[in-house]
């Protein structure tokens, strides 16, 4: 405990007691937004394991007079309620969940300020990668790399995972090679698929399409995913931390669901599933090409076969562990406090 340090102005002054600000020296950093609420579930996890961590959200950076110096490195931050201070040497690990990069769409129809802001506050995040010794929950380079679909579906082709054909086209000419003997072809976005138009936004999923409804449409003007449609499919959602993993099936009332799931998500229903071993550490093995530490990936199981969809580096998963007790939370916070795989399998 700090003891308060005793101070006099002059001679005949009265005796004024202050406590000195203590400075945090957190062990983890938490990168998140003040709305992001999978991070309250790490936070609480930091705190029943008492690991002492600093949450940083976007929102609340212009609170702090920050200071970076990236040869050392070393970030010191000051404001009215705390001061803390971050050395590449004490921090063993961060949490980041930031988005790589700026879509132009979260930017657009704002003020040309806020725009600017926005941009810079979001390069300042990125910034702290000069804290390169620590474990990273994912480093945003390794997530800006794993967020293409097209890297994702490559390599897990070479881990031996079963892929849906694929092509990712301006065209509808090799849509009957995508869809093959089925009766039907998924087509989905290359990116992301977020519009914003004023206080109105728009998401866009997977959807279905019979071969000769796409010839109906014109595609030149962007590119796209088109994949072999799976309609007899149960979809499964594996959550991997390091060597840990969790699967669960994603049904309504018991039955599989055709298309996209995330339509259904309010009618969705969670339960745990065992995965043959080849396919755990194809999941496994996914990750560490990838150079992640965490990922959400999508299975389809059709017939008898584990087709790999994609995977999401910064996926969601507090509604897993809500609904099924996946101990998600836990498994972050300790890799994060031991800084590495190897020291947690030390159990160092």
């Amino acid at each position: 405990m700090l003891k308060p340090v005793r101070i006099r102005k002059g001679t005949d002054a009265p005796s004024v007691s202050v406590t000195p600000k203590a400075v945090l020296q957190p062990r983890v950093l938490v990168l998140a937004s003040r709305y992001d609420l999978t991070c309250d579930f790490v936070v609480s996890s930091l705190c029943s394991l008492g690991v002492s961590y600093l949450r940083l959200n976007t929102e609340d950076l212009p609170a702090f007079e920050l200071h970076l110096d990236p040869a050392r490195p070393l970030l010191r931050g000051v404001s009215s309620e705390l001061t803390f201070e971050i050395s590449g040497e004490e921090l063993a690990g961060i949490y980041f969940r930031q988005p790589t990069f700026l879509r132009e769409a979260s930017l657009s129809g704002r003020p040309p300020e806020e725009q600017f802001r926005r941009a810079q506050w979001a390069a300042f995040m990125r910034s702290l990668m000069v804290f390169d010794h620590c474990l990273w929950i994912n480093h945003p380079a390794r997530t800006y790399v794993a967020e293409h679909k097209g890297v994702q579906l490559q390599i897990a082709t070479q881990l031996g995972f079963d892929v849906p054909r694929t092509i990712i086209s301006n065209s509808a000419r090799p849509v009957e090679w995508v869809a093959g003997t089925n009766d039907c072809v998924a087509v989905k976005g290359l990116d992301t698929v977020l519009v914003r138009e004023g206080t109105s936004e728009t998401f866009g999923y997977s959807n279905l399409f019979r071969p000769e409804d796409v010839h109906k449409y014109e595609l030149r003007s962007a590119p796209m995913i088109l994949q072999q449609g799976l309609r007899d499919k149960l979809d499964l959602r594996v959550t991997v931390v390091g060597d840990s993993v969790w699967c669960s099936s994603v049904t309504v009332q018991g039955q599989p669901i055709i298309g996209d799931w995330r339509l259904a998500n309010t009618e969705a229903e969670f339960a745990k599933v065992d995965l043959p071993l080849t396919v755990i550490e194809r999941c496994i093995s996914l990750l560490r090409r990838l150079g992640l530490q965490f990922g959400a990936i999508d299975i389809a199981l059709s017939q008898g076969t584990y087709y790999f969809l994609e995977i999401n580096p910064t996926g969601e998963w507090a509604w897993l562990q809500e609904a099924l007790g996946f101990p998600i939370a836990d498994a972050l916070t300790q890799l994060l406090s031991c800084g590495s795989n190897e020291r947690c399998r030390s159990g160092k």
